[in-house]
């Protein structure tokens, strides 16, 4: 029986749909991924002369790529999940065929994320169960203390208040000098955290749960729309809540109701980077939309197109 090839696209980070970078990966479809048999790519959209959108690939593994997070400033980070190590492009905006650089670490990180260029974190915990958090400050990696619980996710306004969550309802906040548990109404395992501001923050679950907390305390305000499936991204942007769904599609909150609606079901959302536009990483395109109400999408199908007749894992 021939393999069926498929890919899957995640972790878009940028500002605009047409200046940022993402993961995508290829496998076969009965196996599913799998490192060192599979494949996962730094990609790229840029502007197309006369309109439109450019799709490339950059960096090619048969590793984890776990997260990429692109600064502002067009640096990109991105976690290496089965090697201790981040890669990083000091400017994917200006110099794209410059090679990637290699900045070793103690341990495979799990994700990566920032501020600026001159504050990145990345995470990972060893299967001895030590947690570790680095901070790239511009020049250099220095190890943080870490939180208690494996991190999936962090998020922050300033090196002196950032959140992160994980597993087992994990949740801490960084004051700059020490990470301090957050008690949460559940142990799902933590997908991803926004901090909206000094007293809003979102967190969605693995069993499907949508949290909201403030410095009072954490609630549950919606559900999956499927009981016990995963929520993934989230993010509040231009006053309204967004939610990556998954395989059921892009959620809004409805005004400041515990219930959330289905905005576009078309859109396999995975993750959302709210900076500028709203980003949206989607299996097998990136979306964007500047208003809430258009959307538009770029790279469809095109790491299938660059890697036809390619096998997989073979470079």
């Amino acid at each position: 029986m021939a393999v069926k090839v498929v890919t899957s696209y995640y972790s878009a980070s940028g500002l605009t749909l047409d200046a940022s970078s993402f993961l995508g990966q290829r496998y076969d479809e009965e196996r599913g991924f799998k490192p060192f048999e599979s494949e996962c790519w730094v990609m790229r959209l840029w502007p197309k002369e006369g309109g439109g959108l450019n799709t490339s690939t950059h960096l090619g593994s048969t590793g984890w790529l776990t997260g990429l997070w692109r600064s502002p400033e067009g640096a990109v980070f991105v976690s290496s999940g089965t090697d201790e190590k981040v890669l990083f492009h000091p400017d994917m905006q200006g110099d794209p065929d410059r090679k990637f650089e290699n900045m070793e670490l103690d341990v495979s990180p799990n994700g990566v994320w920032g501020l600026d260029g001159r504050f990145v974190l990345a995470w990972g915990s060893t299967f001895e169960g030590t947690h570790h958090v680095y901070r790239y400050d511009g020049k250099a990696w220095k190890e943080l203390p870490a939180p208690d619980f494996e991190v999936r996710a962090m998020h922050g306004l300033a090196p002196d208040f950032i959140l992160a969550v994980g597993t087992g309802g994990g949740a801490a906040r960084w004051d700059g000098h020490a990470w301090k548990r957050i008690p949460m109404p559940t142990d799902e395992v933590l997908n991803s955290i926004f901090v909206a501001g000094e007293d809003e923050f979102y967190a969605t679950g693995g069993s499907g749960s949508l949290l909201e907390g403030s410095t009072h305390g954490w609630g549950r305000i919606a559900e999956s729309p499927v009981r016990g499936m995963p929520l993934f991204g989230v993010a509040k942007w231009k006053g309204e809540l967004w939610v990556a769904a998954g395989q059921f599609g892009l959620f809004k909150r409805v005004d400041t109701q515990n219930r959330i609606e289905c905005i576009k079901p078309n859109l396999w959302s995975v993750d959302i980077d709210a900076r500028q536009d709203l980003i949206i990483s989607c299996r097998d395109f990136i979306a964007t939309t500047v208003d809430g109400k258009n959307f538009i999408a770029g790279g469809r199908d095109m790491l299938t197109k660059l890697r036809a007749g390619k096998d997989v894992g073979k470079f």
